[in-house]
């Protein structure tokens, strides 16, 4: 796979009152180093009508059995997708850090030639209570 691609995610987010989906597709870097996948990006957060868009640097590492997602900036936070394991994370938000639990049941990846698909589904919890059921497809294709 060539250093350039094009990475497009979509997140959904299902809790008792409420479906939320979140897209994003963004130009990256890839490399592969030490058996994990490397994809560096930017997304880009608005935070209110009134203030430009703020850049997130973003990372995500996936080997055969992980997903990492690490986010530096206006959005800090570091996602770890492993079935089996539940990883404990704090989501920043404006009001401050949330204590969250992210439990991953599925975790499917498809590699092909310039191309990589994750399927991943994962419950998230806070103070050991279930919040939301989610589901995130990523998809990483190479540019010319």
């Amino acid at each position: 796979m060539n250093e350039n691609v094009l990475i497009s995610i979509v997140g959904r987010h299902l809790t008792d009152n409420d479906e939320n989906t979140i897209e994003t597709k963004q130009p990256g870097k890839y490399a592969f180093f030490q058996g994990k996948h490397i994809i560096r990006y930017e997304e880009y957060l608005e935070l209110d009508e009134n203030t430009p868009p703020v850049a997130v640097s973003c990372m995500l590492k996936i080997d055969k059995n992980n997903v990492i997602l690490s986010k530096k900036g206006a959005a800090p936070v570091k996602m770890h997708f492993s079935p089996g394991t539940a990883h404990n994370t704090l989501y920043q938000t404006p009001l401050g850090s949330l204590p969250l639990s992210i439990d991953t049941s599925d975790l499917k990846i498809t590699e092909e030639d310039g191309a990589i698909a994750v399927d991943l589904s994962y419950e998230l919890h806070m103070n050991g209570i279930p919040v939301s059921e989610c589901s995130m497809s990523i998809s990483i294709v190479e540019t010319p």
